[in-house]
Formats: C-alpha cells, structure tokens, sequence
C-alpha cells in the first residue's frame, strides 16, 4: 500500500458554531455559565473571523516499514527514534508501512492574530485557542479519514503519534518527517527548533498492519500522570 488517496473535497471541517464556542471557552478558561453578553459577544466575533481566515490544507505519504527494535521504526525514508511505538509494533501482525502526514490551517491566522496588536492581548489568547481548537479537529478528522482508507486496504491502524510525543524528539522527529513530505508544497516550514509556520499546523505518523490489538503504547507505559495518556488503551 503505497499511496493514501484522499480528496480536499473529502477532507472538511462541519463546525457547530455552539460547540465551537464552548471549546474555545474551556481552552482559555471560561465557564459558559458566568461570561458576560460583552464578551460572548467578542469571542463569537473572534471565531467568526478566524474560521473565515482558516485555508486548511495537507499533505499525505506512506513509506514501507523495513524493521523495527533497538528502540526504533525503520523505514526506506524515515527512522522513528522511540522505544515505545517500536514496542507496540511487536504486537502487531506485520506491521507494513507508516502513513506521515501534516495538516495545516494556513497562514493568515497567524496574520490576523498579529494584527490585533499588543493593545488587543484578549483577541490574540481568543483567536490562539481557537487555532488550536480548529488544528486538533484537522487532524483527527485527516486521521479518521487515514484510518478509512486503511480498512478499504484491509490494514489495521494505530492512532496518530506526533514528534515531541512520548518518547520520539521533537527537533530530530520533526526534521526527519520534513525531509520526507517537503511541506513547502502546503506553504508549511519546518524551524530548526522543531516548530512549524504557520503555528496551527501538526505534524503525524500512522502505522499500517495486518493486525493492531492495541493502537497506543499507553498500555504498555509506567507513567500513569502523563497527560497525554489515553485511557482507552487499545483504542
């Protein structure tokens, strides 16, 4: 399985202004229940103008997975330095290929957040959270969508693991993936520090296989106060 085929027309954000509203209020700390009209009225206004602003794109590519251990996934173009997901690729039932991706929601979030200026510190935190808000639903949905592909293929997948995640380092992880998805082509670019611009934008990988009994290492780890744990391990 070489290739994922997804369309843009496929991948599509359906946002609930309702729920949106209260996401971004839980990300910066707002109870629903207290705000004032004045500042509902200031957030919706914020959230309509970032998903105006909002261009996501992405891009998608696989490559074969030629072993694993000594705590790492090999691949013909990338190496995964973690002991934890090459742990988890012991049971699997051939573990084939890795999918890369990184999804983007453009730049001119990231412009309009600057044009609020220092005097507008509240828009900048409004319209911050929202990206990210916005960011992790592009990804899970680019994820699900992954995911569809792989049972029309009759592979099992994991779920999405990110550099700077667990064990796998964010400067060298990031760069290894860069190398190989070149997201220019999206307008995405890669820091040295392992950051990306535009800022809302993340980066994966997904593992294909015959068989995944568990899709997260979360099961197989001692550190139970992790917050990025998932409780449901095997899903």
């Amino acid at each position: 399985m070489q290739m994922i085929n997804i369309s843009h027309k496929e991948f599509t954000l359906q946002e609930v202004p309702e729920e949106l509203f209260l996401q971004v209020c839980k990300q910066i700390g707002y109870s629903y229940e207290t705000i004032s009209r004045q500042i509902h009225s200031k957030i919706t206004d914020i959230i309509d103008k970032g998903l105006a602003a909002m261009q996501s794109d992405f891009i998608i590519r696989t490559t074969p997975i030629t072993g694993w251990g000594n705590g790492r996934i090999d691949t013909e173009t990338v190496t995964i330095d973690s002991k934890k997901w090459a742990s988890l690729l012991r049971k699997m039932e051939s573990p084939e290929f890795i999918c890369c991706f990184i999804v983007t929601l453009g730049k001119r979030i990231d412009v309009i957040k600057e044009g609020f200026g220092e005097k507008n510190l509240f828009d900048q935190f409004v319209l911050d959270a929202l990206g990210s808000v916005l960011v992790e639903k592009a990804a899970d949905s680019l994820e699900s969508s992954i995911g569809i592909e792989f049972k029309k293929n009759s592979y099992e997948c994991s779920r999405r693991f990110s550099p700077g995640y667990c064990d796998w380092e964010l400067k060298s992880g990031q760069a290894t993936l860069c190398r190989f998805l070149s997201p220019e082509k999206i307008g995405v670019q890669c820091m040295a520090s392992g950051a990306m611009i535009p800022i809302k934008s993340v980066s994966a990988v997904m593992v294909g296989a015959m068989r995944v009994p568990w899709k997260v290492p979360c099961y197989f780890c001692r550190e139970i106060r992790c917050p990025y744990r998932r409780e449901n391990k095997r899903t």
